[in-house]
């Protein structure tokens, strides 16, 4: 076991130190490139242009916010988008896959509307919920909602069997196999649908800023595009970018401290 563990760590650091790698030598090749002038600031701004538009904007902000206020709007909504996400498509989630009944009532539903791109509910958002924060939370809301509950509800019809039927041999209740046996047996693919609907409900957060924000990271990008900042662009995409990875990178920590076990099988 403890050589298994060693290997393992061993490979982590390999993986991390590739991956170290990779950034640097990016990076390494855009400054180089920059300091150069190789590149058309009109297309890629080099690394100067992009480190004077940082500057002016924790200086002065844009449009009137702060840089922070701009990161703050678009995280307050991707987060309460994705928290009535999971409260709600959580629970919806585990009734379809223990509620056969129910299962097939809904599921023709959730199944026409996952095609459906987000972007293109804009117009109807905008006319059933106004152009406040209701519209932009609801439509990231319905994204994470729709992918999390078919995660859910796939974990739980996932569980073995013949598990349950152990379970019922023993003389377990219906209610001790589902929260002894079920749930942890599904709890794998609810974190890591829970996961992935955080990372959907933050790169929503553009298309939800087109619904007449005036603050958000969204509208910075847009509103920047509009006026020819390519600087500004630039940030904005890299700071998405960054809090995306931060999120990801928590709820990654979260799901391998709650599934601890899973490594040993």
């Amino acid at each position: 076991m403890s050589r298994q563990r060693t290997t393992r760590a061993a490979h982590g650091r390999r993986y991390r130190l590739i991956s170290i790698a990779s950034v640097g030598l990016a990076l390494g090749i855009w400054i180089v490139a920059s300091v150069a002038g190789w590149l058309d600031p009109n297309k890629l701004p080099p690394v100067q242009a992009l480190w004077e538009a940082l500057v002016e904007l924790l200086r002065h902000g844009y449009s009137g916010r702060s840089l922070l206020a701009q990161v703050s709007a678009s995280v307050g909504r991707a987060l309460a988008g994705f928290a009535l996400a999971v409260v709600i498509g959580v629970p919806v989630g585990i009734w379809l896959g223990t509620r056969r009944g129910f299962d097939a009532a809904v599921s023709p539903f959730l199944t026409f509307m996952r095609p459906i791109p987000p972007i293109a509910l804009v117009p109807l958002f905008t006319f059933y919920f106004g152009i406040g924060e209701a519209s932009k939370v609801a439509l990231i809301f319905l994204t994470a909602f729709l992918y999390l509950t078919v995660s859910t509800a796939s974990g739980v019809k996932g569980v073995p069997a013949d598990l349950i039927l152990a379970s019922r041999s023993l003389g377990l209740t219906s209610r001790q196999i589902f929260f002894s046996v079920i749930m942890p047996a599904a709890s794998a693919q609810i974190l890591t649908g829970m996961r992935i609907s955080m990372t959907l409900s933050w790169t929503l957060v553009v298309a939800a800023e087109l619904i007449a924000a005036q603050v958000g990271l969204g509208f910075m990008i847009m509103d920047a595009t509009t006026f020819y900042r390519i600087p500004v662009v630039f940030i904005g995409i890299i700071v998405i970018g960054l809090i995306g990875l931060a999120l990801e990178s928590a709820l990654l920590m979260v799901e391998r401290r709650a599934l601890h076990w899973r490594g040993m099988q």
